[in-house]
């Protein structure tokens, strides 16, 4: 009996244990805690009434981090879910696909956070948009950000939600993927 082919991953990290690897974990969750120290120091602070000139750099500033912050959390993300969706088995992949998810309830925590926030600012968001490059480039997000921020739950209720989808669905497809037959 032959072996199976396997993916070759090694162009984009060399292994799930490689420092490389490593080192992208730990730059997403120091774009991460980056984030943070802005919302704690800064965007907490603002609402409508902040001049439109500050409110667009912190716009286009946060824009600027959940863009890095994606970039790599979705290439680390990718990487791991493609050796947990080839061998449910892989227990190493689990324990890594695990550990990246309490990460993403703090990526989801940011983002939510950073929905509140532009719908607070909405009634400025379009002076906003117009004084900023980064804003402007992502004018049409912003514009649906800021609608759907009408149906937020509570801050305190948005990351109850996000750490609870760890021991839900989550948990379910994870069971689901590692039956055996």
């Amino acid at each position: 009996m032959s072996t199976p082919p396997r993916w070759d991953l090694s162009n984009v990290y060399p292994s799930l244990e490689s420092r490389e690897f490593e080192t992208a974990i730990a730059t997403v969750k120091g774009h991460i805690d980056g984030l943070e120290k802005l919302f704690a120091d800064k965007v907490a602070r603002m609402n409508a009434k902040t001049p439109v000139k500050e409110l667009s750099a912190a716009v286009g500033d946060a824009i600027d981090r959940f863009n890095a912050l994606y970039e790599t959390a979705g290439t680390v993300r990718a990487y791991i879910q493609s050796f947990v969706a080839t061998d449910s088995h892989n227990t190493q992949a689990m324990k890594k696909m695990s550990e990246f998810q309490m990460v993403g309830v703090r990526m989801q925590n940011l983002g939510n956070q950073f929905q509140a926030w532009v719908g607070r600012i909405a009634p400025v968001l379009e002076k906003i948009i117009q004084a900023n490059p980064s804003a402007q480039a992502h004018a049409f997000s912003l514009r649906d950000t800021a609608e759907q921020s009408k149906y937020m739950m509570s801050e305190a209720e948005e990351a109850l939600a996000a750490e609870l989808s760890l021991s839900g669905a989550s948990a379910w497809g994870k069971l689901q993927g590692t039956r055996g037959p």
